[in-house]
């Protein structure tokens, strides 16, 4: 990839992140895929709070953006792209991640130190100061520690839509 390239997808990505902020979202991952003459540009938008992100929110920035990078020079030809949420099924680790899953509907998949196994279901209450993970279940908050968390996902009814009554 050359100079040119390498500066129109940082201004892209810059471009997106302003984008984003200007609309209450944030940019999770911007991931450009150099494939010769059709190129792909994938984006996962997401909003902090129980609400996320929905194809109006997708639909807006693809279209506020669109706009802003094919100017750039270094992106003239044809790519493909994405816009979309991460996804109610993409696990949730980093501090970034709890703080905008914090408010949603959870399953924690826990193992003690025992290595005995225990599944959460919950709304996600934040972190601590400590790096302690809180849960509110069955109206009582837990506090975990993310050593003993082995996965931590948003929780999906069976209709597979994002649970909101907890």
């Amino acid at each position: 990839m050359n100079e040119t390239k390498r500066r129109a997808i940082a201004q892209a990505e810059a471009a997106a992140r302003e984008t984003a902020s200007t609309l209450g979202l944030e940019v999770v991952e911007f991931v450009f895929h150099d494939q010769g003459r059709h190129s792909h540009l994938r984006i996962d938008l997401d909003r902090a709070g129980p609400e996320g992100v929905g194809l109006r929110d997708c639909e807006a920035f693809s279209r506020a953006l669109d706009a802003r990078i094919d100017t750039l020079p270094g992106l003239e030809q044809a790519y493909e792209l994405q816009v979309s949420s991460p996804g109610i099924d993409r696990p949730i680790r980093s501090d970034d991640d709890i703080r905008r899953n914090t408010g949603r509907a959870v399953r924690a998949e826990l193992r003690d130190d025992a290595g005995r196994f225990e599944e959460l279901h919950g709304v996600l209450a934040g972190l601590d100061a400590d790096g302690a993970v809180r849960i509110v279940s069955a109206g009582d908050e837990r506090r975990l520690s993310r050593a003993h968390i082995v996965l931590m996902k948003q929780e999906v009814s069976s209709s597979g839509s994002r649970r909101r009554d907890r």
